[in-house]
């Protein structure tokens, strides 16, 4: 049977579990000993490593159907995994290994999975199994023991070793097991028009070509590693993982001209959908140096960046395109929960953007606060508990006729950045100033530029409420206006606006 390495997020087991928010999930990673893990009501991953583990996943709450997804995987060891009632796709129980549930000659070592639901899903791939059969050449036998209350679901192929791949689902599930309860493997080819799938409710692991693929994705829960190439994907509704293991995956060189970048359409954070860079050695959003990625948006371009600025020695260095597409207002989400990275550090979350494109984009900082971006567009930006700052990168950001309007502003604390701009403080709206102004029959606080641009716009800012008395130059972090004009050579790429 094939093998494979241990999932990116699943790092090597520690002396103490290590629990990770990501934003739109949380990841429990155990260690060598036996572990108990109980995960949250909202999407988890859970990693049980070493050890006879017992790994809990819950349903949302109130609504134990909502999205909370969670996707287990034991590791080795004898696990007991406890599933639980989830909206629509269920759950996801991930082998990577024979050893990590089989059995041999000896008897049985194999997980206990209770709770199983009918529209969980089995994630055999790596093993080359993934559908009900005679137990031989990728099928999978299942028998119920009516003494145990157990139903058997093996392989009947050994290895070398003399062990072949079995789980336990406790109750009598053989009637009703089927192809729907395990995740399927779809390989692109050259001949692959990239749309076979599409419409697919399954859960997939797809690999893409060493050349330039084009994929639609199926609807939800699937893993798509590109592969090489200049790779053109459209995301699915919820829950895609778009995985990248090797840097030459989509990068360019600087030095030779040449780039084979990846380009993912409709990527939907708010939906749970991932940039898996970990294999690659990414720590987390940044300058683009020391490990980290930078993420801007280019409002001319149309899409997203992140890339990282370092090259290796061969002069290439990872880049990726993506567009935005959400459905709903996103609450309490930032640029860095698109990712998984390497490593298990929490970043500064009140130090880490939100960023939105050239239409309209409604977000509420999480209350550990953050930088809000929305980009073009009259954007709807809610502050929270935390110190929220809200940044503006172009002046066709927010301008008089289409401007942001903001929410819950605290001028206690919270701040507008408008430096990149080169506004030089507050005063009467020329000369590089921002007039502040209360309106009584709008009841809303304005900052505006009295000075038009060449197309006629002046920018200009709403805020909800009346801040004029309480709002002071400390709530606006400005340009320099003493700062001589510096040309940076040889650093990020002059049409790109890093704000990591």
């Amino acid at each position: 049977m094939a093998q494979a390495t241990k999932p990116a997020l699943q790092s090597e087991a520690d002396e103490a579990v290590v629990v990770t928010a990501h934003g739109t999930y949380d990841s429990y990673v155990g260690t060598a000993d036996d572990d108990t893990l109980t995960g949250t009501t909202k999407r988890d991953f859970i990693f049980g490593g070493d050890g006879d583990d017992i790994l809990t996943g819950q349903g949302g709450d109130p609504n134990p159907f909502s999205n909370a997804q969670d996707r287990y995987n034991g590791g080795a060891g004898v696990d007991t995994l406890i599933s639980h009632p989830a909206y629509y796709y269920g759950n996801t129980f991930v082998y990577t290994s024979v050893t990590d549930s089989y059995f041999d000659k000896q008897g049985s070592h194999s997980d206990l999975i209770k709770n199983f639901q009918s529209n969980d899903v089995l994630d055999l791939t790596a093993l080359g199994l993934e559908r009900v059969g005679n137990g031989h050449n990728g099928d999978l036998a299942v028998t119920y023991n009516a003494d145990e209350n157990v139903t058997y679901v093996r392989s009947l192929d050994i290895n070398a070793e003399g062990q072949a791949f079995e789980v336990r689902l406790e109750g009598d599930h053989a009637a009703q097991l089927g192809t729907q309860n395990f995740a399927l493997r779809y390989d692109l080819t050259a001949e692959s028009n990239g749309r076979e799938h599409h419409e697919s409710e399954k859960q997939y692991v797809i690999s893409g070509t060493d050349g330039d693929d084009f994929l639609i994705v199926p609807k939800s829960g699937n893993i798509v590693t590109g592969g090489g190439g200049a790779d053109e994907m459209y995301s699915g509704d919820a829950r895609n993982t778009f995985a990248f293991e090797h840097l030459t995956d989509s990068f360019v060189n600087d030095s030779s001209g040449h780039s084979s970048v990846d380009f993912i359409h409709d990527f939907q954070l708010g939906e749970g959908d991932l940039l898996d860079v970990s294999a690659l050695g990414f720590t987390g959003l940044g300058d683009g140096y020391n490990g980290t990625l930078n993420y801007s948006y280019d409002s001319e371009a149309g899409y997203a960046t992140a890339q990282s600025f370092e090259a290796d020695e061969d002069g290439n260095r990872f880049v990726v395109h993506l567009t935005q597409y959400e459905r709903y207002p996103l609450t309490g989400l930032q640029d860095m929960d698109r990712f998984t990275f390497a490593g298990d550090s929490a970043a500064d979350r009140a130090n880490q953007t939100l960023t939105g494109d050239n239409y309209r984009d409604e977000f509420t900082n999480s209350t550990a606060g953050g930088i809000l971006v929305g980009g073009g567009d009259d954007d709807l930006l809610v502050g929270n508990t935390g110190v929220d700052t809200f940044r503006y990168v172009e002046k066709s950001d927010s301008f008089r006729g289409n401007s942001d309007f903001i929410k819950n502003f605290d001028a206690t604390q919270d701040r507008i950045d408008v430096s990149a701009l080169g506004y030089t403080g507050l005063g009467d709206g020329t000369d590089g100033t921002l007039k502040l102004i209360y309106d009584a029959a709008t009841h809303r606080t304005y900052l505006k530029d009295y000075e038009a641009d060449a197309d006629g716009h002046r920018f200009e800012i709403s805020i909800d409420k009346n801040v004029a008395k309480t709002f002071t130059a400390d709530n606006l972090i400005v340009a320099d206006a003493n700062a001589a004009h510096i040309e940076l050579v040889g650093l990020a790429p002059a049409d790109l606006h890093p704000i990591g």
